[in-house]
């Protein structure tokens, strides 16, 4: 292949400055942080498109601001809050809970003369996670699971985790059916069973809805955690993606018992992502089960992390063409992709 058949190929996935879907993701509600890791006069700093992001709680509500002092530029968030007050950690310069700068203590007679604040944004919680929106009209409301108010559910709240890859990568990566059987071959799937069959996607509301039945192997702790004593088992997988990065998937197993994962990828930038997630069931009850769990959780993120990061580019491709899909084992990816950058012109025109 010559270089310039090489280039033509390559040409699709540049990007023009900051592509069109990366944009759009400023129109919609994106997690920071957990609920349980902001305590009452506490900050916590993330990072979202880019931007460095300050939550705190203050009378038990959470508000974000852009962890940005407007003096030199400093994180308000490595300072403290005192009096109701944000306190840059540089040179004092208290900001309200509205964002307002209140004190200057080089310069007190300035105090209320500098109009001056910091940037805020919409913050809400659910599903206990920190929402945030950089957008004051956000596209529909911050997604959550149902099944996170089920009193038979137990649930565990893992550190959340980055990846060298974009978000849409990465959520694409979780409802890729076909990859199973090789990138966790004996764990979810098996080469003898990859083909896929056909399945209906579906848009309800503001999600992707899709179920998938699974043969999988059964082995070992599991065998005893469901009561279940077949090798393999037929496992009806109950998917929900919310646009543009929020999956809720329910796993019955044949004798009816729960496997909640929910998982929110948020873009830190345009080939960076923070993930959040819960894990929930209704089968396991001592701490070692959840242990148990989770460890198959890890396992599975340490199969797909290498390969996901060695996709190219990070970033998702501006245009549907610039890939191959599959019929019927791509549906998911298609759909997701075509919603994805339909809203992208909408919110986005130009």
């Amino acid at each position: 292949m010559s270089t310039a058949e090489a280039q033509q190929i390559v040409d699709p996935f540049v990007p023009e400055g900051d592509s069109r879907w990366y944009r759009a993701m400023r129109h919609f509600w994106h997690p920071v942080a957990y609920s349980k890791d902001v305590a009452e006069a506490q900050m916590v700093s993330g990072r979202l498109l880019g931007e460095r992001i300050l939550v705190v709680r203050h009378e038990g509500t959470v508000r974000a601001f852009m962890d940005v002092c407007r003096h030199k530029g400093a994180a308000p968030s490595l300072g403290w809050v005192e009096n109701g007050c944000i306190n840059c950690p540089y040179h004092g310069w208290a900001y309200d809970m509205d964002g307002t700068l209140v004190s200057i203590p080089s310069r007190p007679e300035l105090n209320g003369v500098l109009q001056l604040g910091l940037v805020r944004y919409l913050c809400r919680e659910r599903s206990g996670l920190v929402w945030v929106s950089l957008s004051d009209e956000p596209w529909g409301d911050p997604p959550g699971i149902d099944e996170w108010d089920d009193p038979i559910m137990r649930w565990q709240t893992p550190p959340s985790y980055d990846w060298a890859t974009s978000s849409p990568r990465r959520l694409e990566n979780f409802v890729d059916f076909s990859h199973f059987p090789f990138v966790h071959e004996n764990v979810l799937g098996t080469r003898d069973k990859a083909r896929i069959e056909s399945h209906d996607v579906w848009r309800e509301g503001g999600s992707l809805r899709f179920d998938k039945v699974f043969v999988e192997p059964n082995v070992d702790r599991m065998k005893e955690l469901l009561g279940i004593d077949d090798d393999t088992m037929a496992v009806r997988n109950w998917y929900r993606l919310t646009v543009p990065g929020s999956i809720a998937l329910v796993r019955t197993f044949p004798n009816g018992r729960r496997y909640a994962l929910y998982m929110v990828t948020a873009p830190t930038g345009l080939e960076t992502c923070r993930n959040f997630w819960h894990i929930g069931a209704d089968f396991v009850d001592a701490p070692s089960e959840m242990d148990f769990l989770l460890e198959f959780e890890y396992m599975v993120l340490d199969q797909d992390q290498p390969i996901v990061e060695s996709q190219w580019p990070e970033h998702l491709p501006d245009r549907l063409n610039a890939e191959t899909y599959v019929k019927v084992a791509d549906d998911v990816t298609l759909a997701y992709r075509k919603w994805l950058f339909e809203l992208a012109e909408e919110l986005e025109p130009g």
